[in-house]
């Protein structure tokens, strides 16, 4: 039986050093943006988490760590992905996730109602995404997206608005980490992110 001593992360808190995950060639999202991702989803313990585009796992990690009696489903195309998110799971001895292979939304149809929606990954699919991901999520339930390109960004924004979600909120993560050059450290940006959110309301669901 497993000590929490023995874990990897023993902490409450987000915000997983970058550098603890098994990593490869698949993008993933570093940690300061991670903590505002997390916050915007605003997850307690029970809850229903579906991760589109999950990467490396690293956001289904810390939410599944969140969500200790619920349970997230990390939906990931690349096999490579899939393999990384597994190797994770091992590593912060995380069982309440979930894998799906495969691409959405083709493969959420048989998925449990989500509370929280996060895509990190849409592809050429962004709005085919949205469109089911409003169908099946609870009333107040949130969505949240990060975007790197400002077509993303405005394509999310346009379609929660169109949708009539309600507390939409936009924020750019622009991170520089101090790194040691020499005998001193010089700052190093990082690819900025944007966040955005917004809550399914009841009037959207009542029209």
């Amino acid at each position: 039986m497993s000590h929490r001593n023995d874990k990897v992360w023993n902490y409450t808190t987000s915000g997983i050093p970058d550098d603890l995950f098994i990593r490869g060639e698949v993008p993933m999202t570093k940690q300061e943006a991670r903590v505002i991702t997390l916050s915007r989803l605003r997850l307690t313990e029970d809850m229903t988490v579906w991760d589109i585009g999950a990467g490396t796992g690293s956001i289904s990690i810390e939410m599944a760590l969140q969500c200790k009696r619920g349970k997230v489903y990390a939906i990931e195309r690349n096999p490579e992905g899939i393999e990384l998110i597994t190797k994770n799971m091992e590593k912060f001895q995380v069982y309440n996730i979930e894998v799906i292979e495969g691409s959405a939304p083709e493969v959420l149809d048989k998925l449990p109602v989500p509370d929280r929606i996060m895509i990190g990954g849409a592809g050429e699919q962004l709005e085919e995404i949205l469109d089911y991901s409003d169908k099946v999520l609870k009333v107040n339930g949130l969505i949240v997206t990060n975007c790197i390109t400002i077509e993303t960004v405005y394509d999310t924004l346009n379609w929660l608005e169109k949708h009539e979600y309600e507390d939409i909120d936009v924020v750019c993560v622009s991170v520089a980490r101090a790194k040691k050059v020499g005998k001193r450290h010089m700052f190093q940006g990082l690819n900025p992110i944007y966040v955005i959110s917004g809550r399914k309301g009841y009037a959207y669901n009542l029209s």
